[in-house]
């Protein structure tokens, strides 16, 4: 799970003082901050438009505003909306004056988030020098305001890969405010991220000293034990969040997640229905349950799962490539070849991996011939400067022999990648070996997939699917 919904931003908003005395425009800024408070982004968002419309410099509508675009297009992973919302706090900082400290707090977020969404670090950057220039120098900062500030800049050093700085920061702003729980939660999780697992798992223990009662620090050193190996240590965690709040519903997420990584597909799938129910627009969670269903051989399931996702997310490559491997392995190929198109319509870059799917999907679907661009742009390669998505598209393009690539593996120096590169090579080889109808040696290369154990590759799941091995 890698677009993590748990983190959360921790920000004291306060009670904005509108400027404005119409009684009308009064309640509609009260109405909108409540449903920013409750999560209700859009609710939020549509209040505050109604009330710019009638006066498009209310700055505090207009902080609003940026607050609630800010979360929805981080939450749809819209970049459209993100952007809108970063242009509304720079409206309310120029309209509102640039003297409250909290009005740079969308701007900030709303970069960082950007920066991660595009990949561009230039946003980051920005958001490293607004909050050194234009806050954190200020000498009358509140101490509530210099940690949020902080956190905000922390959060903009993981972007930039400055581990040591972000833990600098999140510790600075924890000691202005001790009851920041954002900055325990994101000093814990930058160790982690660092190779710290000890200073991790101390400082997720110190957080949850200074918040006993709240059931985000349990669920997150639950995640911390999860990445370290430690599944009951984790569970027993999560439980412990699900004692405090029972509607936690990440918190169901993660416990199904690591029932999932122990083989316990049964309550995983019950803990993602669980997480469902409570927050059924949730893509993730649709996506998260989908994945257990492919796992127990319930293509219909999942792909009924992946839809809702697509529906929720219509832009989310990942929700399109999630379909893609779901329709492959049920035998719908033209479907497969469609979903995995889709997805590289959206990002081809982050969707790279799927090129030997869509090639073969296009095999399969009796369309050798529209490979061939695909083929073409690796063959035309220095072979120096192949990669492993090279050399699985060669190799079904008939370009590469079986020899060959297992000579690539062979040459991979990093242990887990070159068992990751062979299952996916035994997975593609049994396909290969199929096509041609020698059943009997695809079969004991399918096999030879589920020796290694790479059980997270959609490589394992296919030969799951080809042998009728679910669960083993």
């Amino acid at each position: 799970m890698f677009r993590r919904y748990w983190i959360v931003l921790i920000l004291c908003w306060g009670s904005i003082a509108a400027a404005q005395s119409d009684a009308e425009q009064e309640k509609m800024k009260k109405d909108a901050e409540a449903a920013y408070q409750q999560g209700d982004f859009a609710k939020c968002k549509e209040l505050t438009t109604k009330v710019l419309a009638l006066n498009p410099k209310d700055h505090a509508a207009m902080y609003l505003r940026a607050s609630s675009r800010v979360e929805l297009g981080v939450f749809k992973r819209d970049i459209g909306e993100l952007r809108e919302g970063i242009q509304d706090a720079r409206e309310s900082l120029k309209i509102g004056g640039s003297s409250v400290v909290n009005y740079y707090l969308p701007y900030l977020y709303g970069m960082i988030a950007l920066a991660n969404m595009e990949g561009k670090k230039e946003h980051a950057i920005v958001a490293v020098d607004v909050a050194t220039k234009n806050v954190l120098n200020r000498a009358n900062l509140k101490p509530d305001e210099k940690a949020n500030v902080l956190y905000q800049r922390a959060a903009a050093y993981i972007h930039l890969k400055d581990l040591n700085a972000a833990i600098e920061d999140y510790q600075a702003a924890i000691k202005s405010d001790p009851a920041h729980l954002g900055a325990h939660v994101g000093l814990a999780e930058t160790f982690n991220v660092s190779g710290q697992p000890d200073k991790a798992l101390a400082a997720f223990t110190a957080a949850i000293e200074t918040f006993p009662n709240n059931h985000l620090v349990y669920n997150n050193r639950g995640l911390c034990y999860q990445q370290q190996g430690k599944p009951q240590e984790a569970i027993n965690d999560f439980n412990k969040a699900l004692e405090i709040d029972k509607n936690f519903a990440v918190a169901y997420t993660n416990r199904g997640y690591t029932y999932q990584g122990v083989g316990n597909l049964k309550d995983a799938e019950q803990d993602f229905t669980k997480a469902i129910s409570i927050e059924p627009n949730n893509p993730l969670f649709t996506s998260l349950r989908g994945t257990c269903r492919l796992s127990q051989g319930n293509t219909s399931g999942a792909i009924e799962d992946y839809m809702q996702a697509i529906r929720l997310t219509p832009q989310n490559p990942v929700a399109y490539a999630d379909l893609g491997f779901a329709k492959f392995f049920s035998k719908d190929y033209p479907g497969a070849g469609e979903a995995f198109s889709q997805a590289m319509q959206i990002d081809a870059n982050a969707t790279r991996y799927l090129n030997p799917w869509l090639l073969w999907s296009l095999v399969l679907s009796g369309k050798p011939d529209a490979v061939t661009d695909i083929a073409e742009a690796s063959a035309a390669k220095p072979e120096n400067e192949r990669d492993w998505i090279d050399a699985l598209v060669l190799f079904l393009g008939g370009k590469l022999s079986e020899q060959q690539l297992d000579n690539f593996v062979t040459a991979t120096a990093d242990p887990k990648m070159k068992n990751a590169q062979r299952c996916e090579a035994y997975f593609f080889i049994a396909e290969r070996r199929y096509a041609a109808n020698d059943k009997t040696n695809a079969t004991a290369f399918y096999k030879q997939v589920l020796q290694t154990k790479a059980a997270q590759l959609s490589a394992f799941r296919g030969a799951q699917y080809a042998l009728q091995s679910f669960g083993k």
